[in-house]
């Protein structure tokens, strides 16, 4: 009667492991990995004079690089805002982040980002949410996205994406912007950091797009670095779109 006891309890957290697995790893999907991206502050020229300055309004340079990180997104996805995390009124953080998805599904009708109910998580972790909040995060960070994808199909199973609660945040709203200020070449008076401008780029690790260091890359959304100011990563470019549709082509 012991040893039938002692099996028991050796195999009742096999069984359990076993079904953890295969609620985690549907069969065919392969192991569950994970990639963290970090968006740093942009770094400026070793010169006092031109450290100081705010480049965020260059002429765009027109560009067709992309990279694509192997993973994709399901057909449909809901995502979780901690909107009391975040340093705006909740309407406003609605819009900021419903702004920075628009950008990413008007590039392609495979995905479908559908906004679910608040919530209070702030940390990354693997809790089948996916989840964007505002926490601290190490000083040059500006945001990260951890993503949580099969390896065998490349199919995205959680994304959390954490901007940095370190820094001063401000929005302008690019729909109030009046010709000939557009996101490209408009200026806020602001040494913040624009969220949406942040957040857009860090949506394109969620459709499975890798960051770009290039020189004359600086004006794609997924440039890997941030500038304050900045507002023309609001937009696509050639570059982000090409990669977005190699990654969900046209039917």
């Amino acid at each position: 009667m012991t040893g039938l006891i002692k099996i028991r309890y050796v195999i009742a957290p096999i069984i359990a492991l076993l079904l953890l697995f295969l609620l985690v790893a549907p069969v065919g999907e392969g192991a569950l990995a994970l990639k963290v991206f970090s968006r740093e502050i942009k770094p400026k020229p070793n010169h006092r004079s031109v450290n100081n300055l705010i480049l965020c309004n260059r002429t765009d340079t027109p560009s067709d690089v992309h990279e694509e990180t192997g993973w994709k997104l399901p057909s449909s996805i809901t995502y979780r805002v901690n909107t009391a995390s975040a340093p705006f009124l909740t309407s406003t953080t609605n819009t900021i982040v419903s702004n920075s998805f628009s950008t990413w599904s008007d590039a392609t009708i495979a995905v479908v980002f559908n906004p679910g109910s608040t919530t209070s998580t702030k940390n990354a972790r693997f809790d089948r949410q996916n989840i964007i909040a505002w926490n601290r995060l190490s000083r040059n960070t500006l945001g990260a996205t951890y993503i949580w994808y099969y390896t065998n199909s490349g199919t995205v199973a959680e994304v959390d994406t954490i901007m940095n609660s370190r820094f001063t945040w401000k929005w302008t709203n690019p729909n109030t912007l009046v010709l000939p200020n557009t996101v490209d070449n408009y200026c806020p008076i602001t040494s913040a950091y624009d969220a949406q401008d942040i957040l857009t780029h860090e949506i394109g690790h969620w459709v499975g797009l890798d960051d770009l260091y290039g020189p004359n890359e600086e004006d794609l959304t997924m440039y890997g670095y941030g500038d304050k100011q900045e507002l023309k990563k609001d937009t696509l470019e050639s570059g982000d779109i090409l990669g977005t549709q190699t990654i969900y082509p046209s039917p």
